[in-house]
């Protein structure tokens, strides 16, 4: 097969069927869709379960076609999402706050000492936190724990460490950023990475936006493991009336579906002004004052435990300082 070009991607644009068309199809046909649909129930603001399953599923699909082509982000995007598939992971609701809250926060680079408990979630992320270069919304993240997969990647795919993080974006284009430990296989992108349907490239903007994907992601991840009084489950959306295939493959109601896990869903940043270094000074004393900013957020390792001699990482929040 010839290598997958730009001329050769907008030549094929014009065969595809519409995004919208593909998820439609995939959700009333594919069986796995059919039986896992009703196991969730997205809250108001967020991607709809069945459809993310369905975007979830048109990359997965790719994922033989991604390898013939060489295309290392496509072969990545689509190997997760089975991954994801596989291990069941479960879904995580970002609350809108705190995403903006993490935004401000600096991901850290974490190593291998890092705890293996989250193999796999689903990170669903608020109307408006996360868009493309292109400025097409980018509803869920897909985190995954590449030393938990190890055994299961393919042989030369082994010996990468690290956080995959995978997003789907709604004009069905796929992501990724791997969070190496180590720096071991990290590979940035480049202009001969193009994963379908990527119709133009800009480089830079397409690394920037793996950077907020992969800010909110790790964020998540470590306040899941760390801060454990901002997780919630809440009661489970309410069915809305009418009929539909949505509700085919649960004609007679009999799945109940699980409630949402949140992060941060009661949390509020805190957008009043701190006096603490809100005045700074140079020389003898007649600096000027700063003008008011966010200090941002960070995370860091603190002493816990008998005798304090346990270590274990906490977020310290985004703060406000302006003038009091």
């Amino acid at each position: 097969m010839s290598r997958l070009t730009p001329e050769s991607i907008r030549a094929s644009q014009a065969e595809l069927p519409p995004i919208g068309t593909v998820i439609t199809e995939l959700r009333r046909q594919d069986p796995y869709i059919q039986q896992e649909q009703h196991c969730y129930r997205s809250p108001r603001g967020f991607q709809s379960w069945p459809n993310h399953l369905a975007y979830a599923a048109l990359i997965e699909a790719g994922l033989q076609v991604m390898d013939e082509l060489d295309d290392p982000i496509g072969f990545w995007a689509a190997t997760t999402c089975r991954w994801a598939r596989i291990v069941e992971a479960p879904p995580r609701f970002l609350a809108p706050e705190l995403a903006e809250a993490f935004r401000r926060t600096p991901s850290p680079r974490l190593d291998e000492d890092f705890p293996q408990v989250l193999p796999c979630f689903r990170l669903m992320l608020p109307d408006g936190a996360l868009f493309t270069e292109d400025r097409v919304p980018i509803p869920v993240v897909i985190v995954a724990d590449l030393r938990v997969m190890a055994d299961w990647l393919p042989p030369q795919a082994q010996r990468i460490g690290g956080i995959s993080c995978v997003v789907l974006a709604l004009d069905g284009t796929s992501y990724l950023t791997r969070h190496s430990f180590e720096q071991i296989g990290e590979r940035n992108p480049t202009v001969g990475d193009l994963s379908h349907p990527a119709w133009q490239w800009d480089e830079q903007a397409v690394q920037n936006t793996n950077q907020r994907m992969e800010g909110l992601a790790i964020n998540a991840l470590l306040v899941q493991l760390y801060q454990p009084e901002l997780l919630s489950t809440g009661p489970a959306a309410k069915v809305r009336s009418g009929k539909g295939f949505a509700a085919a493959g649960d004609p007679a109601g009999t799945v109940s579906p699980q409630g949402p896990v949140w992060i941060g869903k009661d949390f509020r940043l805190d957008r009043t002004s701190s006096a603490g270094a809100s005045n700074s000074t140079s020389g003898g004393g007649s600096g000027t004052a700063r003008r008011p900013h966010w200090r941002r957020g960070h995370w860091h390792n603190v002493l816990h435990g008998e005798k304090r001699q346990s270590r274990r990482m906490q977020w310290f929040q985004p703060v406000y300082v302006g003038l009091s």
